[in-house]
């Protein structure tokens, strides 16, 4: 099938493309299925304009022909919950501290060296895991790297890799003005020692004590952060997002940088043509504790949302589409609503957890989740509310049932990580979304017990049941790479320390796993009709997958793939 072109711009041929117009869930890439897939793919004005053969017939003296010889083209990857600002800020200005790299707090001297002291006099770092390192951080451990490397009084913070705690020294303490007098905020905890002085460690809200004490970094400096992230998106295969969390919440979230300035200098960008990820943000009106429906409507009415209007910005590039909510917190931090005691480090009476909203009791929280979504609802906006506790996931799709049952704004959850059949069924029901988050999974699924494990990340039942999940990867919480989101979702090795259970039945087919981060994340994003695919007529955004796309037992394979060419409107953004 063609549309209508004389010639096209860009032909690639000799190669399965896979334009995933008539996936279904279940389908397999077997040698068959790939036989039958078109060999080419031609785009013309940034647009799908021919597969197959009547795109070869398409080839001009002028068009540019691509030869894949036997590579694979696939739709542009949508990753549904990619906070682009932190994960730019993180990778490219500030101390590598990952489990890769920091695995012993002995090591801490050899991070925090003179030559990392920044423009702000500051040293930050991201990545470091309390697990891996057998406990967190503490101020008098950098106070001592600092006394071992010659530079003592420099202030010190060192953001752990959830994005939900931090660990900073003694003179960032005091700096932020943080005492033993200084009590805990509302869905915050500050680490303490035996006689109440601070250790050094925050927690969710606890961090805009700090954050907001933070000089931020310069606006250039963002714009070069920006366009180095953008790069290794790109270099991935990436060519849209959905960056979760800019504005006034920003101190409570990651590593503060996602600020209302932020979200202006993205706009900036966009403005000057430098932008070639399509970008969808859903603003921050509070932060990752303490949410409350009066201060979402106040920063709405304000215009948080309206931050873009009048700018000239294509929204098919960068628009804000809706708001992030904070329904509860994290595991290591005991902040997550379960239906049974599963935090053993919280005080007894609080081992179920729960939700991080603004409230005195369970009932209190509840109405201020349906109030928020109320607001959100009726300012037109998208509402993505983080559930990761098995009790808030299903509070949260019940309200959501409540409140906006079938709302064209396609309400979500964002993590999902328990998820019952009833769930499900709602989900469906009152048409709600879900994004699954496998490589987040995998660093504490393995820990639980079995019964927990079968109801974490149910893929293959919310597919089968007919629920239009995400898979994302919550960079820079884990690194960006989708293709181990793939592999785990594919073959669930995320969740069981040992040998997956054959009985086990919530493995996905890796074209299962293509479809939902790439056209399904396109219709959570409305964008259904012009992009997610390579169908005629959509438009071409896409990678080039070096070989062919595998089957379930050969997935693992992609981890050693890489990505030869990335497209955004047709026009090429990455190549090797």
């Amino acid at each position: 099938m063609t549309t209508s072109a004389t010639y096209a711009d860009t032909v690639l041929r000799g190669g399965p493309v896979l334009d995933l117009t008539d996936w279904t869930p279940g389908d397999h890439a077997t040698p068959e299925w790939l036989a039958g897939r078109p060999q080419a793919v031609a785009v013309t004005d940034g647009r799908i304009v021919a597969l197959g053969a009547d795109a070869e017939a398409l080839i001009g003296v002028d068009t540019e022909v691509v030869e894949l010889n036997g590579s694979t083209v696939i739709p542009g990857i949508n990753d549904g919950h990619l906070h682009f600002t932190a994960y730019s800020v993180t990778a490219h200005t500030y101390v590598n501290m990952r489990p890769d790299v920091f695995t012993d707090v002995s090591e801490l001297p050899a991070f925090l060296t003179k030559d990392r002291v920044d423009g702000s006099g500051w040293i930050r770092g991201h990545g470091w895991d309390g697990q891996v390192l057998g406990r967190n951080l503490t101020a008098g451990d950098i106070d001592g790297a600092l006394e071992a490397n010659g530079i003592p009084g420099t202030p010190v913070v060192l953001f752990d890799w959830s994005g939900h705690s931090l660990t900073a020294n003694s003179v960032a303490l005091a700096r932020a003005g943080i005492t033993r007098d200084t009590p805990d905020p509302h869905g915050g905890v500050i680490a303490r020692a035996a006689e109440g002085d601070p250790e050094g460690f925050l927690a969710d809200s606890a961090l805009s004590l700090l954050i907001e004490k933070i000089p931020p970094l310069p606006r250039e400096q963002l714009m070069d952060a920006y366009r180095a992230g953008q790069a290794d998106l790109h270099a991935l295969g990436i060519t849209a997002l959905t960056e979760p969390g800019l504005g006034p919440g920003h101190a409570a979230l990651l590593d503060g940088s996602g600020s209302r300035e932020a979200l202006d200098t993205l706009g900036d960008m966009a403005s000057a043509g430098e932008l070639t990820l399509r970008t969808s943000v859903l603003v921050l009106p509070v932060g990752t504790g303490g949410g409350n429906a009066a201060d979402v409507k106040r920063h709405l009415d304000a215009g948080l949302a309206r931050a873009y209007d009048g700018r000239g910005i294509d929204p098919r590039r960068l628009r804000i589409a809706g708001v992030k909510v904070f329904a509860d917190g994290t595991p290591q931090n005991g902040t997550t609503w379960h239906k049974e005691p599963v935090h053993e480090g919280n005080p007894p009476g609080h081992r179920c957890g729960h939700m991080v909203l603004a409230g005195d009791s369970d009932i209190d929280k509840v109405a201020e989740l349906k109030e928020i979504i109320r607001t959100v609802d009726a300012a037109g906006l998208q509402v993505a509310i983080h559930s990761i506790g098995d009790r808030t996931v299903e509070t949260v799709i019940e309200a959501i049932a409540e409140i906006a049952p079938h709302s064209p704004l396609r309400h979500y959850l964002v993590h999902t990580t328990e998820l019952y059949p009833e769930g499900m069924e709602l989900l469906v029901r009152y048409g709600i979304g879900a994004c699954f988050n496998p490589v987040i999974i995998s660093t504490f699924a393995t820990h639980l017990p079995e019964e927990r494990v079968r109801r974490t990340e149910p893929v293959n039942s919310a597919l089968q049941a007919g629920v239009r999940p995400g898979i994302t990867s919550d960079a820079p919480v884990v690194p960006p790479d989708w293709r181990p989101a793939v592999v785990y979702a594919v073959t669930r090795s995320h969740c069981w320390a040992g040998p997956v259970p054959n009985d086990d039945r919530e493995g996905i087919t890796t074209l299962d796993a293509l479809a939902l981060l790439t056209r399904e994340a396109a219709y959570r994003e409305h964008d259904e009709t012009w992009r997610g695919s390579l169908a005629v007529g959509q438009r071409a955004d896409l990678a080039v997958l070096d070989g062919v796309w595998p089957d379930d037992g050969e997935v693992g394979s992609l981890l050693d793939r890489r990505i030869s060419l990335t497209m955004v409107d047709g026009v090429v953004v990455h190549s090797t």
